[in-house]
């Protein structure tokens, strides 16, 4: 049997950054896949994504300083990190599906 030793806060927030990082490398590669069919109109979304991305980021490594009680006063959670990672999946999403909707149509 494996017992926990302690490592879950680490595993935890890194999970946060690999996802958060992987949406902004979604977006990275979107963005270029895309630019060339939508233009400035992928831009907006794709960048949107990217910023919601970093700010997950950085809240997964304030949420581990939390865990750990670096910090003196904890930040409150309240579900702000999965909607803005929700939000990011969405915009990708939308910006892919409207680039296949004007390939389809020449």
């Amino acid at each position: 049997m494996v017992t926990d030793t302690g490592l879950s806060n680490e595993r935890t927030a890194l999970a946060w950054q690999r996802t958060a990082l992987s949406l902004m490398v979604a977006a990275a590669v979107m963005g270029r896949l895309t630019f060339g069919r939508l233009g400035l109109v992928a831009v907006g979304p794709l960048g949107i994504a990217t910023v919601l991305s970093a700010w997950v980021f950085l809240e997964s490594r304030g949420r581990y300083e939390d865990a750990t009680r670096r910090r003196l006063r904890p930040r409150p959670r309240g579900g702000r990190a999965p909607l803005a990672l929700a939000v990011a999946v969405v915009l990708i999403g939308a910006t892919e599906i409207a680039a296949f909707l004007t390939a389809t149509e020449t």
